[in-house]
């Protein structure tokens, strides 16, 4: 080992200039007050332990982990100050998940270090960790970064999740377009086609390399392209069905923004708000009139949005009845891909590589945020999950009588997780096994390319 990196070790003989990449790994997972097993040894007068009957009390942990600094960042009281001054006065970037977490969108002092949260989930607890939690965590822990250490790139790399997962508003995402136009979907963002594979199809197309797609009818549109001229200019425009009027259920954002007007602020699911604005004797639903919906200004649909990248085949005029959403079925039964307007419209690249919400807003902090594949753990967080099969080997042989009690849980649990169980010798070991298993699927890939062969 040599001083060539403040953290011990050697450059890539690749590296050639430039800012140098430390690579988090993120994770959660639950430890329970009592994870025994219902095996124990018996006396010799058959006498046994007497076992908990329930798991008790349980406590997640949100954590993040590297080779260069190990399971956590510890910061020192001179470190979280200058910390706390970068912060002063400065505004999350999620404001919304700021709001929704933590009251408003100012950022609080740190103190503790924000690499390491212990989340007391539950509907009794802190609720369940979801996206908001994980952006916030993700932002304080890019702050300390960023004061402390920067001269480095950083890329936080999680598994996927729901929480890690939450798509864009506005993000490309086949499962909120209709297979017309319109509707209660959200409208999506323009986007570039970049290239022609992967972007556009064999069949006549209105949209070439280097174009910009709107996702959005505007007036100077022709409009749906099955439609004949004289049903364009008729659908146009929205137009009020007089007479007929049709009920229409509140939203949750509704109910809730209707129940803050009782001084009521309530929260959880939208069967709840319903639940509390009855009791209330507040309507739920509402009578509007009925709306025969046009296409100007709305949203353009999968059939659409694939014809102008030339995925559709309308040679006979037919193409809406010879597509649907899920796709036709053949005389076994079997979907035929190319008539499923979802299946060609996931397997463009710019839907297939479009940007999570969290992705979007590590962007905006100045970082990478990155997901390893799903149901692969061995490779996921810089072998974090080996830190904590660690953390929970050590946890299994604690005596049960210290972990009585919510306190003697927390301190016990904060034990496992210290610098003397998990080592940074032992985390850069647990990510040395997993950068193995991602050489060896890289391997295999490469040799199903035909890059490389069996034996080099």
């Amino acid at each position: 080992m040599n001083e060539e990196t403040k953290f011990e070790g050697r450059r890539s003989v690749r590296y050639e200039s430039g800012r140098m990449l430390i690579i988090w790994g993120h994770d959660e997972a639950i430890v329970k007050q009592f994870t025994l097993t219902k095996k124990s040894w018996t006396g010799p007068n058959g006498e046994t332990a007497i076992v908990p009957k329930d798991e008790g009390l349980g406590i997640m942990i949100s954590a993040l982990q590297c080779r260069e600094f190990g399971f956590g960042l510890k910061l020192s009281d001179e470190e979280m100050a200058a910390v706390n001054f970068y912060r002063e006065g400065k505004e999350y970037t999620d404001k919304e998940a700021a709001k929704a977490k933590r009251g408003n969108s100012k950022k609080a002092p740190l103190t503790l270090s924000p690499f390491v949260i212990e989340f007391e989930y539950g509907a009794n607890g802190d609720g369940y960790w979801v996206y908001e939690h994980m952006v916030l965590q993700v932002e304080d822990c890019v702050d300390c970064l960023t004061v402390l250490y920067p001269e480095h790139d950083f890329l936080f790399m999680l598994d996927h999740s729901c929480g890690h997962d939450r798509q864009r508003e506005d993000g490309l995402n086949a499962e909120n377009m209709n297979k017309s136009y319109g509707g209660n979907k959200p409208k999506l963002r323009d986007t570039l086609i970049s290239q022609e594979h992967g972007y556009l199809g064999p069949y006549p197309r209105q949209l070439q390399p280097g174009d910009t797609q709107k996702m959005v009818f505007l007036p100077s549109d022709e409009g749906p392209f099955w439609m004949s001229q004289a049903e364009r200019e008729k659908r146009r425009k929205d137009v009020v069905i007089e007479g007929v009027n049709i009920k229409r259920k509140l939203t949750k954002k509704e109910l809730q923004a209707r129940l803050l007007t009782h001084g009521i602020t309530a929260k959880g699911r939208l069967t709840d708000m319903q639940k509390a604005a009855t009791n209330l004797g507040m309507p739920i639903e509402e009578e509007i009139r009925k709306i025969s919906e046009g296409w100007e200004g709305k949203s353009k649909g999968l059939l659409q949005v694939l014809w102008e990248r030339g995925w559709i085949n309308n040679e006979d005029g037919k193409a809406y009845q010879n597509y649907t959403i899920t796709g036709k079925k053949n005389e076994y039964n079997l979907i035929i891909p190319e008539t499923s307007l979802k299946l060609l419209m996931t397997s463009c690249t710019d839907f297939e590589e479009e940007e999570t919400m969290l992705q979007s807003m590590g962007a905006k902090m100045g970082i990478l945020v990155d997901r390893s594949p799903k149901c692969h753990c061995e490779i996921a967080g810089e072998g974090i999950e080996y830190s904590w099969a660690c953390m929970k080997n050590h946890y299994r042989q604690v005596l049960l009588d210290k972990k009585r009690g919510k306190e003697n849980f927390v301190k016990t649990v904060r034990e496992c997780l210290s610098e003397k169980i998990i080592t940074r010798d032992r985390v850069q070991k647990f990510s040395r096994r997993a950068r193995r298993y991602i050489l060896g699927y890289h391997a295999l890939w490469q040799m199903k390319q035909g890059i490389l062969t069996q034996g080099h």
